[in-house]
């Protein structure tokens, strides 16, 4: 099975499934259409393939940028309605969770002004749903999931104690092969919007 999977919710990361073999690039300073289009024909074009190739799309939901999210599922859900395609759909806090070996983890990125995102998980199974926390709740709930290893992203390292993650192949290969047994529709895929958009918010909203 042939499988494309697209992760736009901070720079542009696009990995290719072709049987046995994978195929993967990334932008880390660019997340646009301008970016990811040219990246998939390039990726596309390296596996000696065409986008009728593909059998299910993959997308990263968030949370992450709004605007690099809406793109990466714009034009992953525009494949799928044009070629009639099943897709499936990743939390970015899940891949970053890839990167520790333990069953049990708790995953965190910064969101920025202090705040930052969190979910839980043991093994496949999402066990606290994805959050927009301050920093001392964030602090708090790490502490009552003692059990649980810590991840975070490079913004919050140092911050918890534990290990900072790095989302690339091998963990979008890992989420991709774990959820695609899952996928459906591209109209039930919808984004991962934990917090509103700044303009949207009001007093008391992180």
């Amino acid at each position: 099975m042939n499988y494309l999977f697209v992760n736009t919710a901070e720079g542009t990361r696009v990995l290719l499934g072709a049987g046995e073999n994978s195929f993967y690039d990334e932008n880390l300073k660019n997340a646009g259409s301008e970016t990811l289009l040219p990246m998939i024909d390039s990726i596309l074009s390296r596996a000696g393939m065409k986008i009728t190739d593909i059998d299910v799309f993959g997308v990263c939901v968030g949370p992450g940028s709004f605007t690099g999210l809406r793109i990466g599922l714009t034009t992953v859900k525009t494949f799928c309605y044009v070629l009639g395609k099943p897709c499936f759909s990743v939390n970015n806090l899940r891949l970053a969770a890839y990167n520790n070996k333990s069953r049990k983890v708790i995953s965190l990125a910064d969101a920025g002004n202090k705040v930052c995102y969190v979910a839980c998980f043991d093994g496949d199974e999402q066990t606290l749903e994805t959050k927009c926390v301050t920093l001392a709740d964030a602090e708090a709930l790490v502490k009552a999931h003692a059990d649980h290893a810590v991840v975070t992203d490079g913004k919050l390292f140092g911050k918890f104690d534990g290990a900072s993650s790095v989302i690339g192949e091998a963990q979008m290969k890992t989420a991709a092969e774990a959820a695609i047994s899952t996928a459906s529709s591209q109209s039930d895929i919808v984004p991962l919007y934990v917090r509103k958009a700044q303009p949207e918010r009001g007093v008391g909203d992180l």
